[in-house]
């Protein structure tokens, strides 16, 4: 069959073509499959149209609510209507004649309103009193076409009656009592058909009923229904019920008529009217509210079958190829995971499988090559930290000897200078061994310093911490000022007691600086050490840290050492302080400026942002 197709020209080719490439047989398979499922999905979406039931369901109930409210909307108007009616002082003068007058006026002033008759009652006697129809004047209430209990809770009440007809007209009376003339009721009659002008129904032959809590059917956008039962029997409908509780929702069985033909066919949407016993149903024919449905499902089915045959096609042809060269594949790549290197791959064949078996095997090659640089590297690094733990050793000596071997020495040093120093009558030999002395001192204050850039070399103990700067800096020159009697230390506290994120030793690196230029000077010397809150433009601003003396500051080999960054036999350091100073600044994202204008040195650091 292959060759059959190969051997006619246009089509051959065509065939050549697909068969070279993997991803143009998917593409060809996967377009017959996606023509399918796009006509399909066309003629769904274009006969649903929305939602399906749900959305029959959401839209009945919408356009039942928005009945009810235009319904509470028009029974409030007309209360209103008949408050107002009610309280126009024609009433007080009694004149007959001037209340007909002036309520045919009404009638005619006011087509919204839509009222057919409006009367005065004399609660009196019972009778209309007035009335802008002449042949209901002197009538008795019991007479009337309705039956209310007169029982208002002030002048602002108005009653609703039951609906009734008048002259082939449904209409509903508004009562309200005069205020002028309290023993006088007015009784304004209001045509109910004009409650269903602005009424849509969402599904074509549709139609509504309001029911009371009776089960009448008090408005009808159908004439012959209205003023009948919703449902026969003394049963109320559930919808009915259910609405009356101040529901709203849908159902399929409306139970509307009592009829066995038709019970079933309708479905409805129903919502209670506010401040009322009335229910608003709006009905819809079962057929025409899931037509669509209905259509969608057979258009599913039509396309669920098309589909399946199409996936049918595309395993039937592809499955074998696309299974085949996977399971090859992935065989090989497990052989790869398990460090046989020396896997073979279909590299010549033409398709994107034969791209992926190249693709895999040139990692396979680039694999091998890391692996190997890895092996080296992970040696290197092995002879590394050989090499670091053995210096690390050699640290931790020097360490020792600095601080146990050296002041042991120191001691020895001083003592004996001090002892010899007592027994020489020489002055230059006693200058001598004075000087002596001073400088076993001084290296021994470079062993405990040793000591402290350790602290600050190790990462458990160099992690920066919250630091109140004003508590922790006040209790470290208290101690230099008390060990220095040359010195003379002010600190200068910062109001706003700013908090720092610095090492444990920044406190006590400071203060070793502050002893450092009190030695440094010859004489007495005023120290001033003071911390301030710059505004910048970041949103925490800068806390910086001034020290100024009245003396040459410190020394200049150690100045020029720290600006430089490193120690070199032309330029060193007199002593440690100043750089043990440095790392802990670093240390804290901080700056040291060395001899700035007008000050010894400056530090500037960013507030914690665990500050309050």
């Amino acid at each position: 069959m292959r060759r059959s197709l190969s051997g006619v020209p246009v089509l051959g080719t065509l065939v050549d073509v697909v068969r070279s490439s993997f991803r143009r047989k998917l593409a060809t398979a996967l377009l017959l499959v996606f023509l399918v499922i796009s006509i399909g999905t066309v003629g769904l979406y274009g006969q649903v149209g929305g939602l399906l039931e749900e959305n029959v369901e959401q839209s009945m109930t919408a356009a039942a609510e928005t009945e009810a409210n235009e319904l509470s909307e028009w029974n409030e108007r007309n209360r209103l209507v008949v408050r107002l009616l009610s309280e126009h002082p024609v009433y007080e003068d009694g004149d007959r004649a001037d209340v007909r007058a002036y309520l045919q006026t009404q009638q005619e002033e006011r087509p919204d309103a839509a009222i057919i008759r409006a009367y005065v009652i004399d609660r009196r006697n019972q009778t209309v009193a007035t009335s802008t129809n002449l042949t209901m004047e002197g009538r008795t209430v019991g007479n009337l076409s309705w039956s209310e209990r007169f029982s208002f809770r002030d002048f602002d009440d108005v009653q609703v009656t039951e609906p009734y007809a008048v002259n082939d007209t449904t209409v509903i009376g508004f009562i309200s009592p005069i205020r002028r003339t309290p023993e006088q009721l007015l009784v304004v009659e209001v045509d109910t058909a004009s409650v269903f002008e602005r009424f849509e129904h969402p599904v074509d032959n549709g139609f509504t009923r309001v029911v009371n809590s009776n089960g009448t059917v008090v408005f009808s956008d159908d004439a012959a229904a209205t003023l009948t039962q919703y449902r026969d029997g003394a049963r109320r409908a559930a919808a009915v019920s259910s609405g009356l509780r101040g529901n709203s929702g849908f159902t399929e069985s409306p139970a509307y008529e009592s009829q066995v033909e038709t019970e079933g066919e309708y479905v409805a949407a129903y919502a209670a009217v506010p401040n009322t016993d009335w229910v608003v149903i709006e009905h819809a024919p079962a057929n025409d509210a899931y037509v669509i449905t209905r259509q969608a499902l057979r258009w599913i089915g039509g396309i669920a079958v098309f589909t399946l045959l199409a996936l049918v096609g595309v395993v039937s042809v592809l499955g074998r190829n696309v299974t085949g060269a996977l399971s090859r594949l992935t065989d090989r790549a497990e052989r790869i995971e398990d460090g046989q290197y020396d896997v073979e791959f279909d590299t010549d064949r033409p398709d994107e499988f034969g791209d992926l078996n190249r693709t895999v095997a040139s990692t396979r090659d680039a694999l091998q090559q890391r692996i190997d640089e890895i092996r080296e590297t992970k040696a290197e690094l092995q002879a590394s930290n050989t090499a670091l733990e053995e210096r690390s050793e050699m640290v931790d000596v020097l360490n020792r000897i600095l601080r146990h071997n050296v002041r042991n020495e120191v001691n020895v040093i001083t003592g004996r200078a001090e002892l010899a120093a007592s027994r020489v009558d020489d002055e230059e030999a006693q200058a001598d061994l004075e000087a002596v002395q001073s400088a076993a001192w001084e290296l021994s204050t470079i062993s405990t310093r040793t000591q402290r850039i350790k602290q600050l070399l190790a990462e458990e103990e160099a992690e920066p911490e919250p630091i109140h700067l004003n508590e922790a800096l006040a209790s470290k020159l208290t101690d230099v000022e008390a060990s220095t009697p040359c010195a003379s230390v002010e600190f200068d506290r910062c109001t706003t007691d700013p908090v720092v994120e610095a090492p444990q030793t920044f406190p006590t690196a400071v203060a070793d600086v502050v002893e450092q230029i009190a030695a440094h000077n010859d004489g007495n010397v005023e120290i001033t050490v003071s911390v301030t809150t710059e505004n910048t433009d970041s949103e925490r601003g800068l806390v910086v840290l001034r020290v100024d003396d009245d003396a040459n500051g410190l020394p200049a080999l150690d100045i020029e050492a720290v600006k430089a960054g490193e120690e070199t036999p032309l330029n060193h350091a007199e002593g440690l302080a100043l750089w043990c100073l440095e790392w802990a600044v670093t240390k804290a994202d901080g700056e040291l400026l060395v001899a700035p204008n007008n000050a010894t040195l400056k530090v500037q650091m960013t507030p914690s942002s665990a500050a309050p």
